[in-house]
């Protein structure tokens, strides 16, 4: 089976993922091979050039709701999608050690906020109980789109014990922040640093890795992953988030399934040294896929995933996301 998935696949792409969107954004993504999202510990015996595309979809409030979230005094902040594109250049250091850089850029679109200095002015000038709801959404602050460069991540893997069935390795690593934050609303407002498409923010990363095999058919790759976050751009610090993924894969000829289970837990944003009641809480992926050994040094694959959320507070709530890619192996 692994003679198969080597012959056929470019091996595994690091690919870090350092979207700062409330209670969303996964730290770390694997990028074909034998997964798709998971990040196993096989180490990279070629260099690898991968670039990537993940596209978020978004559960969106009506003008009714946002404006009766400011009735209850809510600050509460919508967009209706995300898009992120990778490229990533991963590298052997030794037979037990690689590592990845990863370039991005990010793109939200479909804003609305109802309490940004816009919004607010505009409802102090309102009367909230009698004027028409119509009326009230005037005041609902809109952006058609925040992109730019995002954050440039750095991660190593370290592999510590490989025997004929199972490997583990450390996972290390470090996100600069590189990235845009100074995008600007449709009225000319800096957005918050949560809506950027960088952060402003060092991010410093560590967990395990492995990858093994099940009832002598299935490869097994996983990943368990802590991140904490300096504080950011107009002081936010995005909360620390704990994810772990994994993935169970069979390559059949050239082509590989794979059926994953992703998790991630966010704690509470902080902003202006004040705790974001509207953040934090945990979601879950359940996210098939394919990938494609086009040929012995090329993999192109995608994979869908369903998301189940358990969010902090008021929440725009993530729905679905896909995600395709292709990575090139060469000496």
């Amino acid at each position: 089976m692994q003679k198969m998935l080597n012959k056929y696949t470019a091996g595994f792409v690091l690919a870090l993922s350092s979207s700062v969107v409330m209670a969303h954004g996964e730290s770390i993504r694997g990028g074909g091979g034998g997964s798709i999202n998971a990040v196993g510990a096989e180490i990279l015996d070629k260099k690898v050039v991968g670039v990537r595309w993940d596209a978020r979809r978004y559960d969106t409030f009506s003008d009714a709701e946002m404006v009766q979230f400011r009735k209850d005094g809510e600050d509460v902040h919508m967009h209706s999608s995300e898009d992120a594109y990778f490229i990533s250049f991963g590298f052997p250091v030794n037979e037990d050690m690689d590592i990845n850089i990863l370039a991005q850029y990010n793109n939200f679109k479909g804003f609305k906020d109802n309490g940004d200095d816009f919004a607010s002015n505009c409802f102090a000038s309102k009367d909230l109980q009698n004027d028409s709801d119509s009326e009230l959404a005037k005041c609902l602050s809109p952006t058609k789109a925040s992109p730019g460069i995002g954050d440039t991540s750095v991660t190593g893997r370290y592999r510590f014990y490989s025997s004929d069935e199972t490997q583990i390795a450390s996972l290390f690593g470090i996100i600069i922040p590189t990235g845009t934050v100074t995008n600007r609303t449709d009225n000319g407002e800096i957005i918050g640093t949560h809506n950027q498409p960088g952060s402003g923010a060092i991010s410093f990363q560590g967990g395990l890795a492995y990858s093994g095999h099940a009832f002598g058919i299935v490869d097994v790759a996983a990943d368990v992953l802590v991140r904490t976050n300096t504080q950011g751009a107009k002081q936010f610090r995005t909360g620390r988030s704990m994810q772990a993924d994994i993935a169970f894969s069979r390559t059949i000829g050239k082509f590989t399934p794979v059926i994953e289970l992703n998790y991630i837990k966010f704690l509470k944003d902080i902003e202006n040294d004040e705790v974001k009641k509207n953040s934090g809480g945990q979601s879950i992926a359940i996210s098939p896929g394919i990938s494609y050994g086009a040929t012995k040094d090329i993999s192109v694959y995608a994979n869908y995933s369903k998301v189940f959320n358990d969010l902090g507070g008021i929440s725009n709530d993530e729905l679905y996301r896909f995600s395709t890619g292709i990575s090139y192996a060469f000496d």
